[in-house]
């Protein structure tokens, strides 16, 4: 499983998204995306923060995807760069 988080949230009050291990497969190729393109890398097993330019390339390369899960994972970071948030992904 991989959880998004925003970084400033403390008691665990504002959105969050846990995306199971299918999902987080399936967005492998949009991670290696992110790294060649930042060096930055997602790592379904560790912690990362994802700062707001880092989601938008994520969301460009998503954006045309079908799958519901990732979809909602591209409405959660599109609300975090509304609110100029920095998201910790953490796998597990």
């Amino acid at each position: 499983m991989l959880d998004f988080s925003y970084l400033s949230d403390t008691d665990g009050s504002k959105p969050s998204l846990t995306l199971d291990y299918k999902t987080t497969q399936l967005l492998n190729d949009a991670f290696l995306y992110l790294k060649e393109k930042t060096g930055i890398y997602i790592d379904p097993y560790g912690k990362t923060r994802i700062y707001p330019d880092h989601q938008r390339i994520l969301i460009n390369y998503l954006v045309k995807n079908k799958d519901n899960e990732i979809k909602k994972l591209v409405a959660f970071l599109s609300e975090a760069i509304s609110k100029d948030e920095v998201i910790i992904a953490d796998g597990d």
